[in-house]
């Protein structure tokens, strides 16, 4: 049996690397950018009008002073040149390029249309130069890193991406990941369960997650406890991961470790000291898939995929290291024996976490009282920030 920390960095180390694939800009949300997106222009590209009203130049803006209005230059119209007689004025809308000769934006609401069709300024604003005018290159300068790489796309890169013109993005490719649970006493959740049976959760919930991550899944239907190595060598042939909950400990209906063996597979782990999970194993399969072995209770599956897959697969597929979520305990927290501790928790609203375990480890309905888990060290009190992991 092996720490936490060994085993979760022998899952980051042995995770198979996802390759480089490219994907049209629509569909690159989730994705691990693998390129940088550069600016192809300034930011904005001109000095571009921040509101609808007039523009004028500040050196004619005198108390009591009426402006004539000399035209109209709405936004998607070439840049229009202000009348070089004193006291002229543009009507200009938002978006439209700052007019030449203009260097001050007066607001609509701040303006009156006077009798004889001239502009006056209410009492009491005082518009100066430069007032309402986002200049030309003060949010990016032509050329400059805008997105990094290993950066997972969302709302704002695809919008930054799709201002820079790239219709299409190099990104991550998806890992092919599979879910196969195990157990004789497991039925279709369209099924009626006897007595002596139950409903196949785990690998709809580990499915869900992975999807919440970005990672779609194909979810076997259960392996019988009578299965085959050449079962397993079927499923491996197609697939980066494979997941499986249940069969995995000491007892004599637990056949996965001895079907990985069968088949050639090379143990990295078998057994974590860890709560909920204990029994977990990792494997790299005949041609290096990665083989994580969950216990089949659906709070240690579910624990399971948080605490190695989610990360593991991130790492694999570059994304940015980001740093560790800190929560602290709203009370001290006593730590397991020699143990890592998962520990369910919620938050309040001061982001503090309190302790929320479920009854045991097959009690998946408890974990919607809590919202993530924190992971305790073994043994000790610990009062300070905690790495907090959110449920998927």
């Amino acid at each position: 049996m092996i720490t936490f920390p060994e085993a979760l960095a022998a899952v980051l180390q042995n995770a198979p690397l996802m390759g480089e694939e490219i994907c049209g800009i629509d569909d690159g949300a989730g994705r691990i950018l693998r390129q940088e997106i550069r600016a192809d222009r300034s930011f904005p590209p001109y000095d571009r009008v921040m509101m609808d009203g007039y523009a004028m130049r500040a050196e004619d803006l005198k108390p009591g002073q009426r402006y004539r209005l000399t035209g109209i230059a709405p936004a998607g119209s070439p840049q229009a040149v202000l009348s070089p007689l004193p006291g002229s004025c543009l009507e200009i809308m938002t978006g439209a390029p700052l007019p030449r000769g203009a260097d001050c934006i007066v607001p609509v609401e701040w303006t009156e249309i006077r009798d004889s069709g001239e502009i006056a300024i209410k009492p009491g604003k005082s518009p100066e130069a430069g007032t309402f005018i986002h200049r030309e290159g003060s949010d990016a300068a032509a050329g400059s890193m805008l997105v990094a790489t290993g950066t997972r796309l969302g709302a704002r890169e695809i919008g930054v991406a799709a201002s820079c013109g790239l219709a299409s993005l190099r990104v991550s490719r998806l890992p092919r990941i599979a879910i196969i649970p195990t157990g004789d006493e497991l039925v279709a959740i369209g099924e009626t369960p006897a007595a002596h049976q139950i409903r196949q959760s785990n690998g709809h919930a580990i499915r869900a997650a992975l999807a919440n991550a970005g990672y779609p899944a194909t979810l076997f239907s259960p392996l019988a406890d009578d299965s085959t190595a050449d079962d397993v060598v079927k499923i491996l042939a197609s697939f980066d991961w494979c997941l499986f909950t249940g069969a995995v400990s000491m007892g004599s209906r637990d056949f996965l470790p001895r079907l990985f063996d069968e088949i050639g597979c090379h143990r990295i782990f078998h057994g974590v000291a860890q709560r909920p999970g204990k029994p977990a194993g990792f494997w790299l399969g005949p041609q290096a898939q990665a083989i994580m072995a969950l216990p089949g209770n659906p709070v240690s599956a579910l624990t399971g995929i948080h605490a190695f897959v989610l990360p593991a697969i991130a790492h694999a597929s570059l994304e940015m290291a980001h740093r560790p979520v800190l929560v602290t305990p709203a009370t001290p927290l006593k730590g397991l024996a020699g143990m890592t501790w998962h520990l369910p928790v919620t938050l309040d609203d001061a982001h503090r976490a309190h302790a929320a375990p479920s009854n045991n480890s097959g009690d998946f309905i408890g974990l919607l009282r809590s919202h993530g888990f924190l992971t305790l060290p073994p043994d000790g009190t610990h009062e300070g920030p905690l790495p907090y992991t959110p449920w998927r």
